[in-house]
């Protein structure tokens, strides 16, 4: 009997090592296979990206534009469904945007009621705005419907530098000519770093205040569009 339960208990200690050897094992491979997993591969840069979560850029753009949570909030709606489009052909960069400028013509209108008394008012006087400023621009064109209110941007003149990984523009990019998507439309050319994580394309642009060390960082980020 003393023998069987020194050879009972012999194979119960075999057992238990066993399974832990074979844990720790699996485990040990699981951690090799994880560390040893390749990135994606990052696509051709050449076709066409459509923006996603460009909410984010928005509201990191607003942020700076408009002191209170109220307007930030209803701007940043007014523009939610707007989805540009980046298209690269060799170092040719050009932005392609729609714009239903009705919610933004609204909340002008409410937010000027001194001086507009309607929205009908605020399109007429901001499309006037718009217009100016795009006249300015050999790179910056549109066409506006005043009964719809529905503006198709184009914005041309993008240069791609591989070596820099970095995207100019000539001008800074923005909504109806009005509504930069940076911290001024004055700071020309601007100049956008990028990078890929497979099939997704983030370009920022920065701005540091040496004063008070604030740092403001503007990303747009895209989407390979597989045709």
């Amino acid at each position: 009997m003393k023998m069987m339960k020194k050879i009972s208990l012999w194979m119960m200690s075999l057992l238990t090592l066993l399974f832990i050897a074979g844990c720790a094992e699996q485990k040990q491979e699981q951690t090799t296979a994880e560390t040893t997993t390749e990135a994606p591969a990052p696509v051709a840069l050449e076709g066409e990206w459509q923006a996603v979560d460009f909410r984010d850029t928005l509201e990191r753009t607003f942020l700076y534009y408009y002191k209170d949570a109220y307007s930030r909030l209803k701007v940043t709606e007014a523009f939610e469904d707007v989805s540009p489009t980046l298209t690269i052909e060799g170092t040719k960069v050009t932005l392609t945007y729609t714009a239903d400028m009705n919610k933004y013509f609204e909340f002008y209108a409410e937010a000027n009621k001194d001086k507009i008394k309607d929205k009908a008012e605020a399109a007429k006087v901001l499309a006037a705005v718009a217009q100016r400023s795009i006249k300015k621009s050999e790179d910056l064109s549109g066409t506006y419907n005043d009964e719809t209110y529905i503006y198709k941007g184009k914005q041309e003149g993008g240069v791609l530098d591989t070596n820099a990984k970095t995207i100019v523009f000539p001008d800074v990019p923005n909504i109806f000519g009005i509504l930069s998507l940076y911290v001024s439309s004055k700071e020309a050319p601007i100049t956008y770093h990028y990078e890929i994580n497979g099939d997704i394309l983030t370009m920022y642009a920065e701005k540091v205040y040496n004063e008070n060390g604030l740092h403001l960082v503007y990303p747009m980020k895209f989407k390979k569009v597989q045709k």
